[in-house]
């Protein structure tokens, strides 16, 4: 072999170990990458799985705050009581117009405040017999609660408004002046025409509870239990139902003797379940801390007025609030579920956890006077339910619900025996509104 053909075979070698050598480290580099990629996958789901536990922590945490200033402010409120056994009594009583505590028995000092309250709103009725400039719900608002305080047909001032809701009444059935608010002006003005005198106010009574059955929400209006707005009412047939106008439309049904198998019941059922704050229940339709509260509609994926929460998921679920909890209890309880249903249960564990009348919980002083009508009412259907009469806290603190909302109700009673809110929402900057939530309330706590 010449000396140029060992050359050659040699550069040949040279070359093919090369060639080699660049194979093998490709494929060292094509593995490195890959267990490089791997690695960041797994840091980056390492971080996502972090960034979820500390959120998850963090709602905790906020929770857990929460709950430790309620039981620090549950302690300051034993150590006050503790100094004197009258003390609980005491910090809520009501005093004199000249500043000193008022220690007549709480029955005696309600009766009055109830007198001084019907005789404000006998002072404010227009010549006509209505309240709130001709509008017939706020009318029917106020002789409700005159009748709740003791007033009857014999008075003029009860005879005048139901005189003006009579008017009121359509061909239709429905008691209405605004075409927006029908169902909540008839439920009202209907509960007003049982109470006065069912016997009397008969034929008005039936065409009105017509009109609201044809109302509620269900397969006359060409839909099905699959539509969230099912089983509810709105404030007029053609708008779009919430727990709010439905409670008054149930109470209405309740009060006008709607028989206990009536399928309205049911459908009613439907509806608020939607409304609570429990995904056992509530078909998926809202979302929010499984806590058993409830809000105001749920329609479009719900809403509350008392905003929403961040969710361990990163999603906002709804913010249950004390009056549509109190209102969805209620309902309940007037749609016939018993008081070991879950869904009543989980309300009223709600109700335990935000147990107060010192504001209307998860939405300070909005809405205080409407808070308290539906809580009275639906704290005095349970009681007429359970047999009980005091209802136990979260931290197994007894409650004399009629003693302790009553004093709440009497402490803000101002000189004219009238009630105003200074959070003016929902009518309650004007005083005959809030003062016949009161009336009702305390009517309640007899």
């Amino acid at each position: 072999m010449s000396t140029g053909s060992k050359i050659l075979i040699a550069v040949l070698a040279v070359g093919a170990v090369g060639l080699l050598l660049v194979a093998v480290l490709a494929v060292g580099g094509f593995f490195f990458f890959m267990n490089a990629a791997r690695h960041e996958t797994a840091l980056a789901q390492q971080t996502q799985m972090r960034a979820e536990m500390q959120a998850r922590a963090a709602v905790i945490e906020r929770a857990a705050a929460a709950e430790k200033a309620q039981a620090e402010k549950v302690q300051a409120e034993d150590a006050g009581a503790s100094e004197s056994p009258a003390a609980p009594a005491a910090v809520a009583q009501a005093t004199s117009p000249s500043g000193a505590q008022d220690t007549r028995p709480l029955a005696e000092r309600r009766k009055e405040a109830i007198a001084k309250a019907a005789a404000f709103l006998i002072k404010e009725q227009a010549a006509d017999g209505s309240w709130g400039q001709g509008n017939v719900g706020i009318t029917a608002l106020c002789a409700d609660a005159l009748i709740a305080a003791g007033r009857t047909l014999k008075e003029e001032p009860v005879r005048r408004a139901i005189e003006f809701i009579l008017k009121a009444q359509k061909d239709d059935g429905g008691i209405y002046d605004d075409v927006g608010l029908k169902n909540y002006s008839t439920s009202i003005s209907l509960m007003v025409l049982v109470e006065a005198d069912a016997k009397a106010y008969a034929e008005p009574i039936k065409k009105a509870t017509d009109y609201l059955k044809t109302s509620q929400w269900d397969e006359n209006e060409s839909i099905d239990r699959t539509n969230p707005w099912y089983g509810g009412a709105g404030y007029g047939k053609h708008e779009r139902p919430d727990l709010s106008n439905t409670q008054y439309f149930v109470e209405a049904m309740h009060r006008a003797g709607v028989p206990k198998d009536d399928p309205l019941w049911a459908k009613v059922v439907v509806f608020v379940s939607r409304t609570q704050d429990r995904s056992e229940s509530n078909d998926g339709v809202i979302v929010g801390t499984d806590g058993g509260g409830l809000v105001y509609t749920p329609h479009k994926g719900g809403e509350s007025m008392a905003g929403t929460v961040d969710l361990p998921n990163g999603r906002k679920g709804l913010k249950a609030y004390g009056s549509m909890t109190y209102a969805g209890f209620k309902s309940f309880i007037y749609a016939n579920l018993g008081g070991d249903d879950p869904r009543v249960r989980a309300a009223l564990d709600w109700i335990r956890r935000h147990w107060t009348f010192e504001e209307n919980p998860e939405l300070g002083q909005q809405g205080l006077f409407y808070y308290y009508q539906t809580a009275a009412k639906a704290l005095k259907a349970w009681s007429d339910l359970s047999g009980e009469k005091t209802v136990m806290d979260a931290r197994r603190r007894s409650h004399d619900w009629r003693t302790e909302l009553s004093e709440a109700v009497l402490k803000r009673q101002k000189a004219d025996g009238s009630w105003g809110n200074d959070a003016d929402r929902w009518y309650e900057g004007y005083p005959p509104v809030p003062t016949s939530y009161a009336i009702t309330a305390l009517a309640q706590c007899e």
